[in-house]
């Protein structure tokens, strides 16, 4: 209860803040975007966990809150890309809550308005068992969405049992393979065959696939050969805050 009511000034006072861990093309090596990721210091209690804050967010509805906080920061950071970065964009996680708010897709269209970023650089990214708690509903939002300008991404994706026939109907440019593929991938030939059958199925629907939590270079490498188009994880990037956020933006600029 006390972090429920610590949450709302939180995002009142800034005590928040948004970390982004960048995403790279595993055929060039060259970042691609980022995904933004939240982060709480709390005045006494210093870091807390986005696992501990996040679900009970999610469950009292204040996640709408943090969400919209989350693309503010990220409209705001991309304003200030445009000049040296304008081919990066970021990505911000959209929560259940938020696929039940009817007024989502106005709000997030106001938002991206108001601060004149060309909406193909703020993508957003809904959980696969997300989509199907109310898969009518969400094929609605996601189309709103889409009509704002906004890319789409399924994330966790092979996790939420969707059908075939279901994600033919979504406006989404992106499947982000889960993790939990990922992990251990060089070492597991019939973990290799299901990623590659997702591999195909999405390029067979014109889609971007990208292979979340990639840590050693065994894994990148299956992925590459596997036919994988963008990697984020551990291996080439950890999350980035202040200082390190600006030295890799910095490597980025001299690298063109």
């Amino acid at each position: 209860l006390g972090l429920l009511s610590d949450l709302r000034v939180a995002v009142a006072t800034s005590q928040l803040q948004m970390w982004l861990q960048p995403k790279f093309a595993l055929a060039s090596g060259r970042a691609v975007g980022a995904e933004a990721l939240v982060r709480w210091v709390h005045p006494q209690r210093g870091f807390v966990s986005p696992a501990e804050f996040v679900p009970f967010a999610e469950q009292t509805g204040y996640i709408t809150m943090v969400t919209d906080w989350m693309l503010r920061e990220a409209l705001a950071t991309l304003q200030a890309w445009e000049r040296t970065h304008p081919a990066l964009g970021i990505a911000v996680n959209v929560s259940t809550r938020d696929l039940q708010d009817a007024g989502f897709a106005q709000r997030v269209g106001a938002l991206v308005a108001a601060s004149g970023v060309n909406p193909e650089r703020l993508r957003l990214e809904i959980t696969e068992s997300g989509l199907m708690e109310d898969a009518h509903k969400s094929v609605e939002l996601l189309h709103a969405l889409r009509a704002v300008g906004l890319p789409l991404s399924i994330d966790d994706f092979g996790t939420g049992y969707s059908s075939l026939a279901y994600l033919q109907k979504l406006p989404v440019s992106e499947l982000k393979i889960d993790r939990s593929f990922v992990d251990g991938i060089d070492r597991a030939p019939g973990t290799q065959k299901l990623v590659r059958a997702m591999i195909e199925m999405g390029h067979g629907m014109d889609l971007l696939v990208t292979a979340e939590g990639v840590e050693t270079e065994a894994e990148r490498s299956t992925l590459a050969r596997l036919g994988c188009d963008v990697m984020q994880g551990y291996l080439r990037s950890r999350p980035l805050h202040g200082a390190a956020l600006q030295d890799w933006l910095d490597r980025e600029l001299k690298a063109k």
